[in-house]
């Protein structure tokens, strides 16, 4: 009885394993030149960010001392880097072309350059007001900076290839 119970199970089991297609392993495509030159542009952009990050986390330090003198020195360096971050971002941004990809991932692309151009059009206020009123500046900054984080993450997302289960099934096995 015993013996039929394990030859019937067998004879049903065999069938589903051979029915299991193996994944196929979907190595991905390597960037085309305008997708590269879009990468390069917002590796500069990134500098750019870089220095804003900066100059938002002084004035962020000093609004918690009492130091007036502290702060308007946090201003100015603010407005300094601004400017700076003004040339990264500009150089960096014409070479964000987002025809450069296709699809849902065009949109993604180009939400993120529009994020960039959104901090880049306030940088000129950045660099006038940011010594007279660092903190308002760093706060409205801040905020065009969250939605290009978004935008990036998104972005990142976009490109991650989804990588093979590393964990076996017994089917894979």
């Amino acid at each position: 009885m015993l013996a039929t119970v394990i030859v019937v199970l067998a004879a049903v089991t065999a069938p589903l394993q051979d029915t299991v297609v193996p994944p196929r392993d979907t190595a991905p495509l390597p960037p085309t030149p305008e997708q590269i030159r879009y990468l390069e542009g917002l590796r500069t952009v990134a500098r750019g960010v870089a220095q804003l990050r900066d100059g938002i986390d002084r004035v962020a330090r000093t609004q918690q001392m009492r130091d007036t003198v502290r702060q308007k020195q946090a201003g100015r360096r603010l407005s300094g880097l601004c400017t700076t971050a003004r040339s990264f971002m500009t150089s960096g941004r014409p070479r964000m072309v987002a025809a450069a990809y296709a699809d849902s991932m065009r949109i993604v692309a180009r939400q993120l350059v529009v994020r960039i151009d959104s901090i880049v059009k306030f940088l000129p206020t950045c660099v006038t007001t940011a010594g007279r009123q660092p903190a308002s500046v760093a706060a409205d900054l801040l905020n065009r900076m969250r939605g290009y984080e978004a935008a990036l993450a998104a972005f990142r997302t976009g490109l991650a290839v989804p990588r093979p289960d590393s964990i076996k099934t017994p089917n894979q096995q």
